[in-house]
């Protein structure tokens, strides 16, 4: 207890003496109060659809990028899930479909609404972009690193512009080279491309530690046209507001199905109990409602 007397009087000695530390240490219990006052708390979830058609958003195809985004800002986490596209799932009315039909035939809500069904999630709203929406975002930001596997940079060098060519390793991809590489499967599978998928957003993320708020606000305001959203103008402005904490954040990334799946009927037919629960886990959920105990 003396010992513990004796440090606080050497402590409270030195800051009455050192007028450069008594201001270091205001402004660090107030940039703490700050972080405590306005840090966002608590998780969100969205679904990013990805459109496969280039130009204006109000032509609606298939959606060829199916991503849960979890972001978590109490712990400063970001988790995506990317669905396989061909994935068999039951939509609104309990029909058997796949999964990227379904905002064609009936629009994304009901996308949202039988993912949430079919899955056991809560989700607070959907953003709808496509190949335009990519470049520009990506070119807007700067570019992003991604490591390529030595096949995935010469399948981006054959499908791309006159850029400088891409080799195994890190590279760093303008808008252009990051669709292609998004959007590849012919090198694997529609597995393989929700894990290139999953790396873009990652990539995307990271690069934002490099860019300062007003940097981001700026993208924000000039590329607004550029998605959809169940989101109001107000929402998205205040979710900008939030996520202007996660810069830089790191991304947890994970593809669906994450257990038992067969290829049937042309499509990705999943055992849905393995699956929904595994992915409940891998996202810190409770435990889905079909496998609580009695």
């Amino acid at each position: 207890m003396d010992t513990i007397r004796n440090l606080m009087t050497r402590a409270r000695a030195f800051f009455a003496a050192h007028r450069a530390a008594r201001i270091a240490g205001y402004i660090l219990a107030a940039w703490l109060l700050f972080v405590l006052i306005f840090h966002p708390k608590g998780t969100k979830t969205f679904l990013v659809l990805g459109m496969d058609n280039y130009g204006s958003l109000n032509t609606v195809g298939r959606s060829d990028v199916m991503m849960l985004v979890q972001v978590d800002f109490t712990r400063a986490d970001i988790s995506t899930v990317t669905f396989a596209r061909d994935m068999y799932i039951p939509d609104e009315g309990g029909r058997r479909q796949k999964i990227n039909s379904i905002v064609r035939q009936s629009g994304e809500d009901a996308l949202v609404t039988a993912m949430e069904n079919a899955f056991d999630l809560d989700i607070d709203g959907w953003f709808r972009v496509n190949f335009t929406t990519v470049i520009e975002l990506v070119d807007a930001i700067g570019g992003i690193q991604v490591d390529l596997t030595e096949k995935e940079a010469k399948y981006i060098n054959r499908n791309t512009g006159n850029y400088e060519p891409l080799v195994e390793g890190k590279n760093h991809l303008n808008g252009d080279q990051a669709l292609v590489f998004a959007r590849c499967r012919q090198l694997d599978n529609d597995m393989g491309r929700g894990e290139r998928q999953n790396k873009v957003m990652a990539a995307m993320v990271a690069q934002t530690k490099r860019m300062t708020i007003a940097n981001v606000v700026n993208v924000f305001s000039s590329l607004k046209h550029a998605w959809r959203s169940s989101l109001s103008g107000f929402e998205q402005v205040r979710l900008l507001g939030n996520a202007l904490w996660l810069r830089g954040a790191h991304v947890n990334s994970i593809g669906m199905p994450l257990g038992g799946w067969k290829y049937y009927d042309g499509g990705v037919e999943i055992k849905m109990e393995e699956n929904i629960q595994l992915l409940h886990e891998a996202l810190g959920l409770p435990a889905p409602k079909a496998t609580e105990a009695p």
